[in-house]
């Protein structure tokens, strides 16, 4: 290793856990409102209460998620970017789901995939070995 590399450091603190599974249910939460928002374009209507129910769930796991990361950061003493993407990935999904249920998907399917983006993200930030900062 070489001297300006940072060393693991130990094993994940409940607080890491607690991100993890925050940002592994968001994700996961996304794929189903894939699966429903296929069904729609579809014009399988029966999907409409699955994606809207989807939805609110998504929103509480994205809030869990939130939460978890900035405990994490503050006073947890981990990353800021997992709390900050957490965070932007909260207030987006908010709006592209006021748009949605404005029928304004041409706004609202683009900015799922960011939302994809953004989760994605913050799921192989928490998800890889932790490094010690440097002092």
């Amino acid at each position: 290793m070489s001297p300006t590399a940072s060393a693991p450091v130990g094993p994940p603190t409940a607080l890491t856990w607690a991100t993890r599974a925050g940002v592994l249910a968001h994700a996961a939460l996304l794929a189903v409102e894939f699966a429903t928002a296929g069904r729609l374009v579809a014009q399988d209507l029966t999907a409409l209460p699955l994606h809207s129910g989807g939805a609110v769930a998504l929103h509480a796991a994205a809030g869990a998620q939130l939460v978890a990361a900035l405990l994490l950061w503050r006073p947890g003493g981990g990353p800021p970017l997992p709390a900050v993407l957490s965070a932007v990935a909260f207030v987006l999904g908010l709006g592209q789901a006021y748009l949605g249920s404005r029928l304004l998907l041409s706004l609202h399917v683009p900015l799922a995939m960011v939302l994809v983006a953004l989760v994605t993200w913050t799921l192989v930030l928490v998800w890889r070995p932790q490094r010690a900062r440097p002092a």
